[in-house]
């Protein structure tokens, strides 16, 4: 089983590069980063294996695009919580051994605690980006502090990149991709009604989509020096 596992998160790392290739961004090093709801209504994607899934992906990511082939994970709901990382040798059975046996997945949904934590981590200087992938499937308590740390956030090595998950329309979500304020443009939106459902091409090329132009901005400003 662990060998097949591997075997697929190789795959997506070799679909992961040539999204990364597409958007002009082959080569570049980041720190994967996966920011994970674990609101009460994220309760059954958690169950039926949807989350597990998703981390594999972004795990395929990593492979083809970090620079150190693991993810950072972050739990949020009412705070926010630390998991070891995901890696090639832990990811089997990742959600039910960490998550599930140790978390209770029925929190209220608040941003600013994970967003700050970002902000206390992924200071300049940073030895590459971080590339924060933040799925959610609900709209939050906390908007103010929020975007407030999105604008914080701005001056620092890190993008985010916001994912709406279900048939929400998710404004503040929208609202953040467009914030005011910030020194640059450090945040982008996608909307997946089912995460299943969307091929793993098109996920990776939407994921990767407005990253290309923070990093040109990011260089501008002095934020980044490679």
């Amino acid at each position: 089983m662990i060998v097949d596992l591997r075997k697929r998160i190789v795959d997506l790392s070799k679909k992961a590069a040539f999204a990364a290739n597409k958007r002009g961004v082959e080569g570049q090093r980041a720190q994967v980063v996966l920011v994970l709801d674990i609101s009460a209504s994220m309760s059954t994607l958690y169950k039926s294996g949807a989350v597990q899934r998703v981390i594999e992906r972004i795990l395929g990511l990593a492979v083809a695009f970090d620079d150190d082939g693991q993810i950072d994970l972050l739990l949020f709901g009412t705070h926010v919580y630390q998991l070891p990382p995901a890696t090639l040798d832990e990811i089997e059975g990742y959600v039910e051994r960490i998550i599930l046996a140790q978390y209770k997945i029925r929190e209220a949904t608040n941003y600013a605690p994970p967003l700050r934590l970002l902000l206390s981590k992924y200071q300049t200087p940073q030895p590459a980006p971080a590339f924060v992938v933040f799925l959610t499937d609900g709209g939050n308590a906390d908007r103010r502090e929020s975007a407030e740390v999105i604008r914080e956030l701005s001056a620092q090595p890190v993008f985010v990149q916001f994912v709406g998950i279900g048939k929400e329309d998710f404004p503040f979500l929208r609202k953040l991709d467009e914030l005011s304020g910030r020194l640059i443009d450090n945040a982008g939106f996608m909307h997946v009604n089912d995460l299943d459902e969307i091929k793993d091409a098109e996920l990776y090329d939407r994921l990767l989509n407005e990253f290309p132009r923070w990093l040109t901005k990011a260089r501008e400003q002095g934020i980044l020096i490679a």
